[in-house]
């Protein structure tokens, strides 16, 4: 009878403990399916800030481009020049610079001077001109016509002399280009010059 009773209670002991065993092994189970989910989350959740922060790096890199672009002739902007002139039977050299006051109007400096034989040639003067070129930031060119007049003295004594003039200059390069301006004598008699030469950009 002892011995039955006895082994009633190992069953009973033995059976508990499976028991016990398997609602361990199922907490278990959930305890390890919820950290999945939540390591699931959190990597989702990088990856996603991940490619917010990598967007957004990629539209300011894009603004800042586009802020960067500027039209070839704009406020601010120096352009000096250095050339030879075609006027009559002499070649003076030339030497200019201009400086942008707004986007497409440019004070400009001129002078020239040369000499063959009894005959010489030179004019000291400031003018503005209109640059066609500076309308539209978003589309640079690297060609920079413009039309003005320039007044100034002429170097013999004669007295002074007003031009008309037109223009264009086009950069081979970011900062280095080549110009071609012609001139007509409006006050002065000083008739009708061709010059040209190269251009530099001083931003």
């Amino acid at each position: 009878m002892k011995k039955i009773i006895a082994l009633k209670l190992s069953i009973l002991t033995l059976s508990i403990a499976l028991f016990s065993l398997s609602v361990n092994a199922q907490q278990s189970d959930t305890i390890k399916r919820t950290v999945v989910i939540e390591v699931d989350t959190i990597v989702k959740g990088a990856k996603q800030n991940v490619n917010k922060v990598a967007t957004e790096t990629h539209v300011e890199v894009v603004t800042s481009e586009s802020v960067k672009v500027l039209p070839v002739f704009y406020r601010g902007l120096l352009v000096v020049e250095g050339g030879i002139m075609y006027k009559d039977n002499v070649l003076p050299i030339l030497l200019a610079s201009e400086f942008g006051l707004a986007r497409n109007i440019g004070l400009e400096a001129r002078a020239w001077y040369g000499k063959n034989g009894m005959y010489e040639d030179g004019f000291l003067g400031v003018g503005l001109n209109y640059h066609f070129s500076g309308e539209d930031n978003q589309k640079p060119s690297k060609f920079d016509p413009y039309v003005g007049g320039i007044y100034g003295k002429i170097l013999d004594g004669s007295g002074t002399a007003l031009y008309a003039q037109a223009g264009g200059r086009l950069f081979l390069f970011k900062n280095l280009g080549a110009f071609a301006n012609l001139n007509v004598g409006l006050v002065g008699k000083r008739g009708t010059n061709l010059s040209f030469g190269l251009s530099y950009k001083i931003h």
